[in-house]
């Protein structure tokens, strides 16, 4: 009755992978949502099941677009934030052009210098929240752009859009410190900008790697589910807690995932 779905399903799928891909994409964004890096459970539970490196991340990336859905309908502070489209415009530029580098990377070539670069940044980014003075944060509303810093806040998220799109782990932790330390935006505020932003290279990504074949499908819409509710209940919960509580755990994460990163050279 099911030989229709054989030739969409690879060689090593098994019908426990469906839960278990469910269950990564509804814990890792969930958590991802809040503090970045959900894509380390997420990528971690894809390669175990037999998957290529390639595809691995290429379907995690793929996933994220449930995420990014589940974000957007879910966010209390939509209004306040789609009032701001030049900040958007000015942010989801350099991302958008860092992702379309990022993956032809990931299609071509290998991601080894990318770490080395993503370690010296989060180095850097880290010392600075513990440097003592700590950012003013400010209200979404009260966000001012200014022009003098936008020349390192491209060069940044340029890096982001690359890296992101090249290896999908830890660009989410990444771009809340971004946030957070070149903006002073409030983390909460920080979630629903990052999901409206990420969408342009996310759909970039999606595209440019189905068309190359890397995306295994049952995993991918396993994915979107998964991601979605995750995504839309933790948003929620998120914009309930106390800023100072969400900082303080991106920056044990941020230590946890550099020492990862670390390891994994």
């Amino acid at each position: 009755m099911t030989d229709f779905l054989t030739p969409f399903l690879p060689s090593y799928f098994q019908p426990w992978h469906i839960p278990a891909v469910f269950l990564a994409g509804l814990i890792g964004e969930g958590y991802s949502v809040v503090i970045g890096s959900g894509g380390v459970l997420i990528q971690f539970v894809l390669s175990s099941l037999g998957m290529p490196l390639a595809s691995v991340i290429a379907t995690d990336l793929a996933g994220c677009l449930g995420a990014c859905a589940g974000i957007i309908v879910a966010s209390p502070s939509q209004k306040k934030t789609w009032k701001k489209r030049g900040l958007l415009l000015a942010l989801g530029i350099p991302l958008l052009a860092g992702g379309i580098v990022g993956t032809m990377c990931l299609i071509y070539i290998s991601a080894t210098v990318l770490k080395y670069i993503l370690i010296a940044g989060l180095s850097l980014l880290l010392l600075q929240m513990f440097s003592g003075k700590k950012p003013v944060l400010k209200a979404l509303e009260d966000l001012h752009f200014d022009l003098k810093k936008y020349p390192v806040l491209f060069v940044v998220l340029f890096a982001l859009g690359v890296y992101g799109n090249v290896s999908g782990v830890g660009s989410g932790t990444f771009m809340k410190i971004a946030l957070v330390g070149l903006l002073h935006m409030s983390v909460a505020d920080g979630i629903f900008v990052d999901g409206i932003i990420n969408v342009p290279p996310t759909l970039f990504s999606f595209g440019a790697t189905a068309m190359k074949g890397l995306i295994v499908w049952p995993y991918c819409l396993t994915l979107w589910l998964g991601t979605f509710i995750g995504a839309r209940y933790t948003t929620k919960i998120a914009t309930r807690i106390p800023n100072r509580y969400l900082q303080g755990l991106l920056i044990v994460v941020v230590t946890l995932y550099l020492g990862w990163l670390l390891v994994s050279l």
